[in-house]
C-alpha cells in the first residue's frame, strides 16, 4: 500500500502503547489484531496512514522479516494488509 505524500502525525508516546508482537506464542495474530485495534480507539486513531504506521512497527523478530520481504505494492489497502497478516 502507497502511505500518501502527506502523513498524519503519530499519536504523541506512542511506543510505550504498542505491544510487540513476534510470535513467539503469548498470544495469536488475531489478539494482536484486537489489541492493536484497542490501541486505535483509545489513541482515537482513525488515519489509515497512522494504523499501518503503528502495525508495522508492532511486528517484531521473525514476522518483521517476513512482512519487510513481502513484494512491494503486494498490499493494496487495510483489508488487503490484514488477510496478509493472517
Amino acid at each position: 500500500m502507497a502511505l500518501p505524500g502527506q502523513l498524519n502525525a503519530m499519536p504523541r508516546d506512542y511506543q510505550s502503547k504498542i505491544v510487540t508482537f513476534d510470535n513467539t506464542g503469548a498470544y495469536t495474530a488475531q489478539q494482536h489484531v484486537d489489541r492493536m485495534n484497542d490501541v486505535f480507539d483509545l489513541q482515537e486513531v482513525d488515519e489509515v496512514d497512522v494504523k499501518m504506521r503503528l502495525f508495522t512497527q508492532s511486528l517484531g523478530g521473525d514476522v518483521k522479516k517476513w512482512f519487510r520481504g513481502l513484494p512491494i505494492g503486494s498490499i493494496a489497502n487495510l483489508d488487503a494488509f490484514h488477510q496478509t497478516f493472517f
